[in-house]
């Protein structure tokens, strides 16, 4: 019988190795993918100079009030005028709610932006597909439930 305990030790053997194995192919594939989305962004990169939100909107790539716009309300995720005219102040030196509320209104043709009621005004955010463009472009696995 010393031969059939050979073979039940042969046999776990080979299962915790087919586990390690499934383990360490499992470990590739996520550094597979980590390579392919870092040499994406790399091409990205010198494809176009920069990694900006415009690679995503093109729209924007020559209006820098836009774009900064659209910058502020990726990092606020919502905003009302005043508060995105406040930001712009601090990263451009000047804006005037104006100004905003002419870019919002542009942003908002241009499917880029999206308005929201509230009961102390209105509020701005950027669009779902926007922002699931912006994280397919940079490899993150993230998308957002159109149905919030």
């Amino acid at each position: 019988m010393p031969e059939d305990q050979d073979v039940e030790k042969l046999s776990e053997e080979v299962k915790t190795l087919r586990k390690a194995l499934n383990e360490l192919m499992k470990s590739f594939e996520l550094v597979s993918s980590l390579a392919e989305n870092y040499l994406r962004l790399i091409n990205i990169y010198a494809q176009y100079g920069g990694l900006g939100i415009d690679v995503v909107v093109p729209q924007l790539r020559h209006d820098p009030i836009a774009r900064e716009i659209v910058k502020i309300l990726f990092d606020l995720k919502s905003a009302n005028i005043s508060q995105i005219a406040q930001e712009l102040k601090k990263r451009r030196g000047k804006a005037s709610r104006n100004t905003v509320r002419e870019k919002l209104h542009h942003l908002i043709e241009l499917n880029i932006v999206e308005e929201a009621k509230g009961e102390r005004g209105n509020t701005y955010a950027l669009k779902k597909e926007v922002l699931n463009k912006w994280f397919d472009l940079i490899g993150i696995p993230i998308k957002f439930d159109q149905t919030e």
